[in-house]
């Protein structure tokens, strides 16, 4: 008996450290109680501001969030009238933007949660035989009454062109001359921003936004559990 647990005491304690180690590292439940407090109906989304050197990276992040927004069951302001009646009013930039006031935003809209985006980074690098398309986002959505935080998520995407590429130098190189002409032509980025914008808004995306009242998913048991990550 003494031998046995001589043997099953080291094996017990390591265990318990693994246990602990594991809890200590594991990610803390998102809290969705002010989100579900405030249950949003409406969503004004205005335009991004911009920490990348490309001029057209909010309007590419911000034309392409109706469709996530809509599809987790929310009511969105149309983003091009939106931004059109702020440039009216003299604000043309997303810092002036975000920075007016929440009664005279709701004096216009009347919206329920304002969405606040930042693009941090956006564009496409040529290297000698590769591109690497880069979009990052960060997002909060905050009650538009009180101005409280209701959340926050960040999504970046990398698409490396060659990274499936396993043919010669040769064929990479030419690859890389075609996808820098292309590259330029198309703005790979507006694409990529369309992804980020899914991942980040979809409410199907574990730590996103709850499914809003205009979706069949709305208060149904997963999307009323608070731990969602």
């Amino acid at each position: 008996m003494k031998r046995f647990l001589q043997l099953i005491l080291p094996l017990t304690i390591i265990a318990l450290m693994s246990a602990c180690a594991n809890n200590h590292y594991r990610p803390q439940p998102r809290d969705y109680s002010k989100f579900r407090q405030s249950n949003p109906r409406s969503i004004l989304v205005v335009q991004p501001t911009n920490a990348s050197v490309d001029v057209k990276a909010p309007y590419a992040v911000m034309a392409q969030t109706t469709q996530p927004l809509a599809e987790s069951g929310y009511y969105v302001f149309p983003v091009v009238l939106v931004n059109e009646t702020f440039k009216d009013n003299g604000l043309n930039d997303g810092a002036e933007i975000q920075a007016a006031e929440l009664n005279k935003l709701q004096k216009v809209y009347n919206a329920d949660a304002i969405l606040y985006l930042n693009v941090e980074k956006y564009g496409t690098k040529f290297q000698l035989i590769n591109s690497v398309t880069t979009v990052s986002v960060s997002g909060k959505l905050i009650d538009a009454k009180d101005g409280s935080i209701l959340w926050t998520g960040q999504k970046n995407i990398t698409i490396d062109s060659n990274s499936n590429n396993n043919s010669g130098l040769f064929s990479q190189m030419f690859n890389a001359v075609v996808n820098q002409i292309s590259d330029k032509l198309t703005d790979k980025a507006y694409k990529v921003a369309g992804a980020v914008d899914d991942h980040l808004l979809t409410a199907n995306h574990g730590g996103t936004l709850l499914y809003g009242p205009y979706s069949p998913r709305y208060k149904t048991p997963e999307n009323s559990d608070s731990t969602q990550q």
